[in-house]
C-alpha cells in the first residue's frame, strides 16, 4: 500500500487537530479507523505477498464458527475463504486460538478478516506494506534531536533549540581528567526516551543497529527518504538514514574522554515535568559518570561506522576508527569493570547501570577484527579461556546489558576469522536462533517472547529476537532455513502491528489501534503526535510505575495483556531509541527497495 505525500500530510494534519481522546478515529498507516471486533488478531499494517499470511482468532469471540472469509475493504466482496485450524490454548494471552491462514491470497489490496459476524481491522497485502512505517520509524529519530531547531510540517512539532545549555554542561565529578564544575560542549544527539536524558549506552546500541541495517541492505536507503524538516541540518552526500545516524555519532564522540573512556550520560538533576518542552526545560545539565561496558559499546559502534562511512567519507571513517581504537586502548589498560556512580547521579535520569562488561568487550574486539583484520583482536578473544568460553556460549537477544550476540555475528562475518573458531561461534549463535524459532512455532501468537521476557521493553525484546533471526538468515546456507528465519522475524512484526492479544499496535500512529498516550515529554508538552515510536508493551512484573503496579494488583491480567496506554505508565508505554532501533533494523530488511522513497 502506498499513499501520496499529500494525502499522508493531510492525514497527519488531521491527527494533530484532534485531542488524544479522539485520536483513535484518525486513519493510520495500513489500518482503518472504523471499528473492529475484538478477538480477530491481524497485523493492522499488512502482509507481504510472498510470505505467510496468518491471523489468530479467539474461540471466545467466534464461538463454533469453522470458516473464515477475507473481504475487500472497500466493497465487502469476498476474495478468499478458508477453514480455521483446530483450537490451541495460548498460555500467554490465556485465549484458545484458531488460525486463519490466507497465505495463498497474494493479490495486492486492502482487506478485512470476517468470521461469523465478527470483522477485523483492515490490513493491506502488498510488497510495499512496511514502507511508510519504516520511514516514519527512522524519521522519529530526527524528531528526537536535541540541540537543533525542529519545525516539522507533517506532525506540527516545533522546538526552538532543545537544551541549548548542553553546549556548556557541567562535569559532575572530579577525577584525573576533569574537575567538578568544568564546562564542556555535549550538545546534539538524540533524547533517549520519554525524558530528556542522553546516554552513551543506548546511543551506541541504537546507532550500531541502524548502521547494521544499512550494511546488510544498502540498496534500501536513499537520499530524500526521511523528508527532513526545513532547517534541519543533514549531510547531502549521504543517504538520509546515514546522515541521521551521523548526528548521533557526532554527539557520541563528544562523550569520549582523552584517555578513551566515555562519560556515561547527560541530564538534569531532576526529572522535568510533562509540561516542559525541550527548550523550556532550562535547568542546569550535568555530565555524569563513566561505565566501561558503555565505553566498549561506543568503541564497537565506531568500528562499525568506520566500515559503513568509508565509501562516502574516508576521513570521517578514519576518525571513527581512531575513536574505536582509543576506546580499546583504554579498556586494555583498565581490565576491571567500571561503573562510576556519584551521589545524586540518578535523581533525574536513568542509570543503565551494568557493572560487568565482558560481553561488550568481546563485541568491540570482534568489530575491530572485522573492520581491520588485525589478528591481535582475535587473539584477545580466544587467548583467555573465560573470554573464549563466553564467545562460544549461547547468547541472548541484543540489549543494553548484553551485546554478546552482535559480537558473535561480527566475528562470524570477519573475513580473516579462523575457520574452526568461526564454526564454534556460529554454532552458538545459530543455536540461539533455532531456539528462538522453536519458541515462535510453539507460541499461540507466534511471538518469540518466553514467559519471563514480558518485562520492561517486551516489544523491543521481541523485535531484538527478530533481528537475531534475520542475522541468522544472513548466515544460513540453506534457502529453506533462510526463509524460516525470515518468516519468524516477520511474525514479530505482525506482533508489533497488532497481531497480539490486545489487538494493539505498539508503534505510535501505525495500525488501526495504536498508543494514544505514550510516556513521552515531547508528545505531552508540545501537543505534537510523532508517529513511528515503539512503546514498551506488556510488562507482567510492573517495573515500578504506580499505574502498572495497581493494574496488575487489581485483577488477574494475562501475561501478554499486561499493558496500559497511560501517560504515566513508563514501564509499558514509554518509547526509547533502542526500542526504535530494533524496529528500524527489522523493518528496513523487509522494506521494498524500489518504493521506499515516499
Amino acid at each position: 500500500m502506498k499513499r501520496s505525500k499529500t494525502s499522508r500530510m493531510k492525514r497527519l494534519a488531521a491527527a494533530m487537530a484532534l485531542s488524544f481522546a479522539t485520536l483513535a478515529a484518525v486513519p493510520a498507516f495500513g489500518g482503518s479507523a472504523s471499528a473492529a471486533d475484538a478477538g480477530l488478531h491481524v497485523d493492522q499494517v499488512g502482509y507481504l505477498p510472498a510470505h505467510p499470511k496468518v491471523a489468530m482468532v479467539s474461540v471466545d469471540a467466534i464461538g463454533a464458527e469453522d470458516t473464515f472469509t477475507i473481504v475487500d475493504d472497500a466493497t465487502g466482496k469476498a476474495v478468499f475463504t478458508g477453514t480455521l485450524t483446530p483450537a490451541k490454548h495460548d498460555a500467554m494471552t490465556e485465549e484458545n486460538l484458531r488460525q486463519a491462514d490466507f497465505t495463498k491470497l497474494d493479490q495486492p489490496g486492502r482487506y478485512r478478516l470476517v468470521v461469523g459476524g465478527k470483522t477485523s481491522y483492515a490490513f493491506a497485502i502488498g510488497k510495499d506494506v512496511y514502507d511508510e512505517p519504516t520511514v516514519e520509524n527512522w524519521r522519529s529519530f530526527t524528531l528526537q534531536r536535541s540541540g537543533t531547531k525542529i519545525d516539522d510540517p507533517e506532525t506540527g512539532l516545533k522546538v526552538a533549540d532543545g537544551h541549548a545549555q548542553d553546549r556548556h554542561a557541567t562535569v559532575y565529578f572530579d577525577d584525573a581528567l576533569h574537575q567538578k564544575g568544568q564546562k564542556l560542549d555535549v550538545s546534539g544527539g538524540w533524547y533517549d526516551a520519554g525524558d530528556y536524558g542522553k546516554y552513551t549506552t543506548t546511543g551506541a546500541q541504537a546507532t550500531a543497529q541502524l548502521m547494521l541495517a544499512y550494511e546488510l541492505h544498502p540498496d534500501h536507503f536513499k537520499r530524500g527518504q526521511l523528508r527532513f524538516p526545513s532547517g534541519v541540518a543533514f549531510e547531502k552526500h549521504l543517504p538520509d538514514a546515514l546522515s541521521e545516524v551521523k548526528y548521533e555519532l557526532d554527539w557520541l564522540q563528544k562523550m569520549q574522554r582523552a584517555d578513551g573512556s566515555t562519560f556515561h550520560k547527560v541530564a538534569g538533576k531532576s526529572w522535568p515535568g510533562f509540561d516542559k518542552t525541550p527548550d523550556s526545560d532550562t535547568q542546569d545539565r550535568f555530565i555524569y559518570g563513566s561505565c566501561s561496558s558503555a565505553t566498549a559499546m561506543y568503541g564497537a559502534t565506531m568500528a562499525i561506522g568506520a566500515r559503513v562511512y568509508r565509501a562516502f567519507d574516508k576521513a570521517y571513517a578514519d576518525e571513527l576508527l581512531d575513536k574505536a581504537e582509543l576506546a580499546w586502548s583504554y579498556l586494555q589498560a583498565t581490565p576491571e569493570p567500571v561503573y562510576r556512580q556519584d551521589p545524586g547521579q540518578e535523581d533525574g535520569s536513568g542509570p543503565y547501570d551494568k557493572r560487568t562488561d565482558l560481553e561488550e568487550r568481546l563485541w568491540l574486539a570482534a568489530e575491530l577484527f572485522r573492520t581491520t583484520g588485525d589478528p591481535s583482536y582475535e587473539d584477545y578473544i580466544f587467548e583467555n579461556s573465560d573470554r573464549a568460553a563466553r564467545m562460544t556460549s549461547t547468547p541472548s537477544f541484543p540489549t543494553w546489558n548484553d551485546m554478546l550476540a552482535l559480537g558473535q555475528y561480527a566475528y562470524i562475518k570477519a573475513p580473516k576469522a579462523d575457520a574452526s573458531k568461526r564454526a564454534s561461534v556460529e554454532r552458538a549463535f545459530l543455536g540461539y536462533a533455532d531456539a528462538t524459532l522453536q519458541r515462535v512455532n510453539e507460541d499461540g501468537m507466534r511471538c518469540a517472547l518466553l514467559p519471563g521476557e514480558y518485562t520492561w521493553a517486551s516489544t523491543k525484546n521481541a523485535l531484538a529476537k527478530a533481528g537475531v533471526l534475520l542475522l541468522a538468515s544472513d548466515l544460513a546456507r540453506d534457502t529453506a532455513k533462510q526463509a524460516a528465519y525470515q518468516n519468524g522475524a516477520l511474525d514479530q512484526i505482525h506482533y508489533l502491528f497488532g497481531r497480539n492479544g490486545l489487538d494493539q499496535s505498539f508503534m505510535t500512529g501505525v495500525g488501526g489501534s495504536f498508543p494514544q498516550h505514550p510516556h513521552n515529554r515531547i508528545h505531552e508538552s508540545t501537543g505534537a503526535y510523532v508517529p513511528g515510536l515503539v512503546v514498551g508493551g506488556p510488562n507482567a512484573v510492573s517495573g515500578g510505575d504506580p499505574d502498572q503496579t495497581a493494574y496488575l494488583a487489581s485483577k488477574h491480567v494475562p501475561t501478554a495483556k499486561s499493558y496500559l496506554d497511560v501517560l504515566t505508565s513508563w514501564s509499558t508505554n514509554e518509547y526509547a531509541i533502542d526500542y526504535d532501533a530494533t524496529a528500524a533494523f527489522v523493518l528496513a530488511w523487509f522494506a521494498n527497495a524500489q518504493e521506499l522513497v515516499l
